[in-house]
């Protein structure tokens, strides 16, 4: 793999990648800390849900005008307002003890959420070729999974040294990654987008989205399933200690950003369909055999190649959608996408605490099932589609 791939891009390509950086860093310090937050509020595990559900709604809710938003805004003035929404979000939760403003804040984040995906990958696809955006997808990945171990890491320290109100003291240290961020966004060169296209009056438009999003919202169903409740299942059927589940977390999400970098070299030699379904495909037959595994050991090792294998061809599937829709209908394509995740994942999110309280093996092969399936409509989408380099498909 040449080093020289992830080089020559444009200045604004590694400003957006160092946004990612300290993104990810800040939010998932805030994430790790936020449950135990609230549960020294006072909070019982159905009010610590609804909020977390909160966030998840209106993401979704957002997402279908998220995209038209996002074009008529620009893609930095769409960044812009995200980062606004966060910076009070994170205001509100560090200020605030009542259920009802934190339930506001959670309500921004997922707002905020819904706008900075489109326009951060609009603006990534801008900042590259067809030949070489796999790359800088794959760079910004990586660097975004670098930040997310160190905000676990620190997420679980911080609250042991820091004094006083150790877990409100910690969201004042992600809140302040905030105006970092917009820092770097207004280093951004500002960035035209194309007009908003309506979806509903271009019925090629929607079936090219709907043939990417039908995958993606199988994964996101399986996906639900089973990954909010890894922690309790190791737990509940190894007695894992905490401690050493927050460590496996941490130390996948590092070798999943090591990993992230050798990819696009893999696409450039199998295409990009053939190897997202070869490392989706053997993602699937690990998580189904997962419950069989006789040690926590042993589990952990599959969990982490599992994780690994499923995760870090996310930047190929973004860049290879890229390729299928000229600039004015990415952010559009890119936000219905998120959109059919993100519902699938709620649901799959209840499906899955009403299975684990039954069993715990059914789950992993539910979620087995569903990603092989993934995989298999994938495959007969857009095998024998994948277009030449530099090439805009419209199929």
């Amino acid at each position: 793999m040449p080093l020289s791939s992830y080089l020559g891009f444009k200045r604004d390509a590694y400003l957006l990648v160092a946004y990612s950086f300290f993104g990810w860093l800040g939010g998932n310090i805030a994430w790790f800390v936020l449950p135990f937050y609230f549960k020294s509020l006072g909070m019982d595990y159905s009010e610590i849900g609804t909020i977390f559900s909160i966030s998840t709604l209106t993401q979704a809710v957002l997402l279908l005008f998220a995209g038209s938003i996002t074009v008529k805004l620009r893609y930095r003035r769409s960044l812009l307002l995200a980062l606004l929404l966060f910076l009070i979000a994170r205001g509100l939760q560090v200020t605030s003890t009542r259920f009802e403003v934190l339930s506001v804040a959670s309500a921004l984040l997922g707002f905020g959420m819904a706008l900075e995906g489109p326009a951060l990958m609009s603006i990534l696809s801008d900042e590259a070729s067809d030949e070489n955006r796999h790359y800088l997808f794959s760079l910004n990945s990586a660097m975004g999974t670098f930040g997310a171990g160190f905000g676990m890491l620190l997420g679980g320290v911080l609250p042991g040294v820091l004094k006083g109100d150790p877990y409100r003291a910690t969201l004042l240290i992600a809140f302040f990654f905030i105006p970092l961020q917009i820092f770097l966004v207004f280093l951004v060169s500002p960035v035209a987008g194309g007009e908003a296209e309506g979806i509903g009056f271009s019925r090629g438009l929607a079936l090219r989205i709907g043939k990417f999003s039908l995958p993606s919202a199988l994964i996101g169903l399986g996906a639900g399933i089973i990954i909010p409740y890894m922690g309790l299942w190791f737990n509940r059927r190894f007695g894992a200690a905490l401690s050493s589940i927050g460590g496996l977390f941490a130390l996948q999400q590092f070798m999943m950003g090591f990993g992230t970098f050798i990819l696009p070299a893999i696409a450039d030699r199998l295409g990009s369909v053939r190897t997202i379904v070869a490392f989706n495909g053997s993602a699937s037959g690990l998580i189904a055999g997962m419950p069989f595994l006789p040690s926590f050991q042993l589990s952990a090792v599959v969990y982490i190649i599992r994780t690994i294998l499923m995760n870090i061809v996310n930047p190929i599937w973004d860049a290879f959608m890229m390729l299928f829709f000229p600039g004015g209908e990415r952010p559009a394509a890119l936000a219905i996408r998120n959109l059919s995740w993100t519902l699938t994942f709620g649901i799959g999110q209840y499906i899955g605490g009403y299975v684990f309280d039954r069993s715990l093996t059914v789950p992993f092969l539910l979620t087995g099932a569903l990603y092989g399936l993934s995989m298999a409509t994938f495959w007969l989408l857009f095998a024998g589609e994948e277009p030449e380099r530099g090439e805009t498909t419209k199929a």
